[in-house]
């Protein structure tokens, strides 16, 4: 009996460390689980839509042209009261480079769609983690407003009953006064997650204090990363439509020139042998009118200035840019700035401070430059957000949580 005790203990133990462990590590990854769903929810867009109906339609039919542009049978007949005595079946050839052009066209199609969904799935991607941001400096701004609300209660607290009257009166109007910025701001927050709530009912059950969010080290490294490279993702899909529209206009050019055909007859007065009763026919098309032309010629011009925006478009991306990498350089220096001064300022707080003032002279000092640096931070990490999202990282795969602090990576259902 003994015996069977000492070998069951040992599983019964695992059991209860493994349920232990599972309990904590399912309350630490649960923020996290939920950033990640609220980005998942970008695959299910309407927007996207559309194209995954039109992509589909490619993967289920083929889209290459045939090698005759038609075929056509003819019928001859002396007069109306005879019966025919001439048969020709007629062959259209198609312009071997007509048929080039719409491969390549359709080729180039899908790479647009494909591309297009890319740029959506940035686009959505990046307003997932705008609503994460904004959600989180609400929650944040609240908690900040408690804690210096709960400081001074300490403070208080910490009298032990000994307040002048005129002192327990700051005390408690600062008190009463934190109390209705609170509400109002709960009251704030109710407001915004009910505006967020029409796309993401996820954000309510969101808790920041158990999500580890991306340091401002990180963040740096990450656009360090990425600064270098002159993409952005705009640019590259008015570069791939521009192409599509030339090779439209190469189809129209090679649909201009009808190159021919091939004519079989079958003549019954032909007499003996049968070789005799056939005949064959070939036409060429001499390229010399083209009624098209004009047409083509506006196209083309259309093209050129199609051609010369897209170039405008790469250097005004490219200034601006350099701007936001400018505005981000600032907000970093801002925040460093700010942290000393918050860390200078806890120091002092550290050694102590006589009378009700100097206390709340202080505490609101604190608050405010904690404040200011939380404002820094989230302005960053809406700037940095932006940045990727320009370049077209946001929808890159793999796909990664830019907002985790280890950039874990995520799947779409």
């Amino acid at each position: 009996m003994v015996k069977r005790f000492m070998c069951t203990y040992p599983m019964v133990r695992n059991k209860v460390i493994f349920a232990v462990l599972s309990f904590f590590l399912s309350r630490c990854l649960l923020a996290q689980s939920i950033v990640d769903q609220v980005l998942r929810q970008a695959a299910n867009d309407t927007r996207l839509s559309a194209l995954e109906q039109q992509l589909s339609y490619y993967k289920s039919n083929s889209f290459k042209s045939p090698a005759l542009r038609e075929l056509e049978l003819r019928i001859r007949g002396n007069n109306f009261d005879s019966s025919p005595d001439n048969y020709a079946l007629r062959f259209g050839i198609l312009n071997p480079k007509e048929r080039v052009a719409n491969n390549l066209f359709d080729i180039a199609k899908k790479g647009y769609l494909l591309k297009t969904k890319k740029y959506l799935l940035n686009e959505i991607l990046s307003e997932k983690y705008r609503g994460l941001i904004n959600n989180y400096d609400l929650v944040t701004t609240l908690s900040l407003l408690v804690e210096e609300k709960r400081q001074i209660k300490a403070f208080e607290l910490a009298q032990k009953g000994v307040l002048a009257f005129n002192d327990w009166i700051k005390l408690d109007q600062t008190l009463l006064e934190l109390e209705l910025k609170q509400a109002d701001f709960e009251s704030l927050i109710h407001t915004k997650n009910n505006e967020l709530l029409i796309n993401d009912s996820l954000f309510l059950n969101l808790d920041w204090h158990k999500f580890k969010l991306i340091s401002l080290d990180e963040v740096k490294n990450t656009i360090a990363l990425h600064s270098t490279k002159s993409f952005f993702l705009e640019v590259d899909l008015a570069t791939e439509k521009l192409r599509l529209d030339q090779l439209k206009l190469d189809i129209d050019y090679a649909k201009s020139w009808n190159i021919g055909f091939l004519q079989a007859g079958y003549d019954t007065k032909g007499g003996d042998p049968l070789k005799n009763q056939m005949d064959y026919r070939i036409g060429i098309t001499i390229p010399l009118f083209n009624e098209d032309k004009p047409k083509l010629r506006r196209e083309e011009l259309n093209l050129m200035g199609t051609a010369s925006e897209l170039k405008r478009l790469e250097e005004v991306n490219a200034l601006i840019d350099l701007q936001r990498m400018k505005e981000f350089n600032d907000l970093v220096l801002r925040y460093e700035m700010l942290k000393l001064k918050e860390k200078e300022l806890s120091n002092l707080a550290a050694l102590g401070v006589d009378g009700i003032d100097g206390f709340l002279a202080l505490s609101k000092y604190i608050i405010s430059v904690k404040k200011s640096l939380h404002k820094t931070y989230v302005s960053t990490l809406l700037l940095y957000i932006e940045i990727l999202e320009k370049k077209g990282i946001l929808g890159a795969e793999p796909y990664l949580n830019y907002l985790s602090k280890e950039l874990n990576s995520f799947i779409f259902n």
